[in-house]
């Protein structure tokens, strides 16, 4: 279960300032760099080591626990590149140069955290913000709680934690003792050329060999599952490659009271198929204490509260059925584009001109949105008349203080993905901003404590292969994430493959509003936010969840909630 790594580089002399929780022992060490590691650990002899798992990228996958000679000369010659062109994975690689410089690279996938600490001259990186930030006044970094309450999409490498920062999937830090560097080793910017393209039917089936690989992989490197299932694509994808493993598999399917959060009918078919046992639990209100921080393991604030019911249903559940892994389909929607924009139009345009095709597009667009031919054609030249401009970055200023939101100026530096190369199509622009999203929330647990949460569907692999494929071909029929439901053809009960409802826990929080509004008022009217001058409280009127903008204000308010608790307990206030 102990999933904890911590990498520290300085100069002999010079000690971090950030205190160490870690065995005595390194998992491997050289002059200027030690690294701790409770996870799996690769050696490369003196050139370095891989924490995390390592797949080969041959058909089928492999998973690798030592390197051949061959491998390491590769991985030696080429500082390190060559490990995303050889193999895949959830992984950081630590390789020591033969100067003395340090270099860190964490794989495209994301699945294994890196948050990293500067405090020149040293270096430290860990995936537990924990070990890189010390709870207390000046800890909380106020105007990027702000900007992550803003918007999503406006946050780069810096976190919510002061002096903490994520290695983003995909990039290399390097270290001297005189500076440290990065630099995006990979991007999803070239898996998005759509060279060659290729015939639907024939997307589908790659698409299907290479999800099922990946799971398949991920199955192997642990002996017994909880996967939370809805009957929903995504999630019934992964239970699919799941089951054709050795792995023991329970199911688990969270209930809400509301007609959109049961979705038991869903989940039952799937575990009839797949012969896998599924447990029903109910959302649990008693569970949930406003108080009490959601993911203070998170360096943002962003987990909301039904994540507490969810936890504790986790924790019971685990009393009984002890696991070592819980995979769920996260991250699906992002990778497999699921899109409702009339952004596939321009895409097509922009790639075949006027065509027979572009009105077949057309067509599958206005059965996906319900929009006609002209309202589409009009949201297209839109779309298209912005090709060039950088990307637009939706913002949620609703609670928040007109003078906050205006001081906070413009945005930092973006996350380096959303600086698309000239010509990229406005369609995987909006694919590559999903898949962003996607890592925001990928870790469920502090990894120290509980099983590793893996979402295999952002394993590096799916998403090279998702990116080449066409944003036209994702609605094709008119169906959303179609590529994704054709692959299963066969393999999944056409119930599940043709479902366009959408469950979730929405009712759920809004039982959680009207359990709990007043004392969200009392949170926010005298928490750390308003003190900051970042709340406009006026949000408060009309938040009536029986109405569909009363349910966006209860949500939201739950929202600065959930980031007051964050506050309070990473400034030691509660």
């Amino acid at each position: 279960m102990a999933g904890y790594y911590r990498i520290e580089m300085s100069p002999l002399e010079y000690k971090s300032g950030v205190p160490a929780q870690h065995p005595d022992q390194p998992s491997f060490s050289v002059p200027g760099l030690q690294v701790w590691s409770e996870d799996p650990v690769i050696n490369m002899g003196d050139f370095g080591c891989i924490i995390g798992h390592l797949f080969t990228r041959t058909d089928p996958s492999n998973r690798i626990l030592s390197l051949t000679d061959r491998h390491l000369d590769a991985i030696r010659n080429s500082e390190g590149r060559s490990l995303l062109d050889d193999f895949w994975g959830g992984y950081v690689a630590i390789i020591a140069r033969p100067d003395g410089d340090v270099s860190v690279l964490r794989d495209p996938s994301g699945l294994l955290p890196c948050y990293y600490r500067s405090d020149p001259p040293s270096l430290v990186l860990g995936n537990d913000v924990d070990d890189l930030a010390v709870r207390g006044p000046g800890s909380v970094d106020f105007t990027e709680v702000g900007r992550f309450l803003t918007s999503l999409d406006g946050m780069g490498r810096k976190t919510c934690l002061s002096d903490v920062a994520e290695l983003v999937p995909g990039e290399c830090i390097t270290w001297s003792t005189s500076s440290t560097a990065i630099s995006a080793w990979w991007s999803p910017w070239p898996s998005t050329s759509l060279t060659g393209l290729v015939r639907f039917e024939t997307v589908a089936c790659r698409l299907r060999q290479v999800v099922l690989d990946c799971v398949n992989s991920w199955t192997s490197c642990f002996q017994t599952i909880l996967l939370g299932v809805s009957g929903g694509l995504d999630s019934s994808i992964v239970a699919t490659g799941i089951s054709q493993g050795h792995s023991t598999l329970q199911c688990l399917n969270l209930v809400g009271n509301d007609p959109g959060g049961d979705e038991r009918r869903y989940a039952s078919v799937l575990a009839a198929v797949l012969g896998l046992p599924l447990h029903e639990i109910w959302f649990d209100l008693a569970a949930i204490n406003l108080d009490d921080p959601v993911a203070p393991n998170h360096p943002w604030p962003g987990a909301p509260y039904f994540m507490q019911a969810i936890s504790a249903t986790h924790a019971a559940f685990r009393n009984e059925y002890p696991f070592d892994a819980h995979f769920s389909g996260n991250g699906g929607d992002n990778v497999f584009c699921s899109l409702y924009t009339a952004a596939p139009f321009v895409d097509r345009f922009m790639c075949e001109g006027p065509s027979s095709g572009l009105m077949t597009t057309l067509r599958d667009l206005s059965k996906l949105t319900g929009a006609d031919g002209m309202t589409i054609l009009r949201h297209a030249w839109d779309i298209h008349r912005r090709v060039g401009a950088p990307p637009r970055i939706y913002r949620d200023p609703s609670g928040l203080s007109l003078s906050f939101v205006e001081a906070l100026g413009p945005s930092q530096p973006l996350h380096p993905w959303l600086d698309p190369p000239d010509g990229a199509l406005p369609g995987k622009i909006g694919h590559v901003k999903q898949i962003v999203r996607a890592h925001r929330s990928l870790e469920l647990y502090p990894r120290r404590t509980h099983p590793a949460h893996i979402a295999p569907l952002l394993s590096q692999p799916i998403l090279e292969m998702c990116l080449n494929i066409p944003t036209w071909q994702w609605i094709h029929g008119g169906n959303n994430r179609a590529a994704a439901r054709a692959a299963f053809q066969g393999f999944l009960p056409q119930e599940l493959l043709t479902r366009t409802s959408k469950g979730g826990p929405s009712g759920f929080m809004r039982e959680i509003y009207q359990a709990h509004s007043g004392k969200a008022q009392e949170m926010l009217r005298d928490g750390l936010l308003a003190r900051a001058g970042m709340l406009d409280l006026s949000i408060f009127k009309g938040a009536d969840p029986l109405t569909v903008e009363g349910s966006d204000k209860a949500r939201r308010i739950l929202g600065l909630c959930a980031a007051e608790a964050w506050v309070r307990w990473w400034s030691d206030a509660i």
